[in-house]
């Protein structure tokens, strides 16, 4: 269950209430202006902060965190984990129904870090010498979200037509359907009182 689907929605509930804790060193504490009960409620969120006081942005750094009783890394393991995670968040292959917004954030919260290993990413300078060879081939995949001027693919609609549009025109109707579909997709719940949830919002 530790995934970066899991990591990332716990950091946007959380974020507002990490100051309830005294591990956190990343801004003061509002326990005593927020109250003990509110804060109790967000106690499930303290698993979030690192030793040093900062926040878990990985799921790799959680996954170490909470199940790594030696404190040492099997950099194996470590690597297996990355690859994975990076293929379940961005793999669609030529199956065009797979390339969703769902896929577009969850693939963005994956290669983030590691965008500076492509040559093609024009937003920050590269960090292939720093990190590795070995590590940036674990994120190979994450290439195909950076766009043609550098930077990164941020709606499935981008995606869709840097992959998928072989004569490099937009055919309007086509991308209005993507985000009627996309919209309908995400935000409708007509009478259904069971689909209004915070994933939803």
């Amino acid at each position: 269950r530790v995934t970066q689907d899991l990591v990332t929605k716990c950091n946007s509930v959380c974020k507002s209430r990490y100051c309830c804790f005294d591990s956190y060193r990343l801004e003061s504490s509002c326990r005593a202006s927020v109250g003990e009960d509110e804060c109790e409620l967000f106690a499930l969120c303290e698993q979030m902060i690192t030793a040093d006081g900062g926040v878990v942005k990985t799921f790799i750094e959680l996954d170490l965190q909470e199940f790594n009783d030696d404190d040492t890394i099997d950099k194996t393991t470590s690597q297996e984990m990355i690859e994975k995670e990076v293929y379940d968040a961005c793999y669609f292959d030529t199956d065009e129904s797979r390339v969703t917004q769902d896929l577009v954030t969850k693939c963005n919260s994956v290669c983030k870090s590691r965008y500076c290993c492509f040559d093609s990413y024009r937003l920050e300078s590269s960090c292939r010498a720093s990190v590795g060879e070995d590590e940036c081939e674990l994120f190979a995949l994450c290439e195909q979200m950076i766009t043609a001027d550098g930077g990164v693919v941020k709606t499935f609609i981008e995606l869709d037509l840097q992959e998928f549009n072989d004569d490099d025109t937009i055919d309007k109707t086509t991308s209005q359907e993507m985000i009627e579909k996309e919209v309908y997709d995400a935000c409708y719940f007509d009478t259904d009182e069971t689909r209004v949830t915070q994933d939803l919002v």
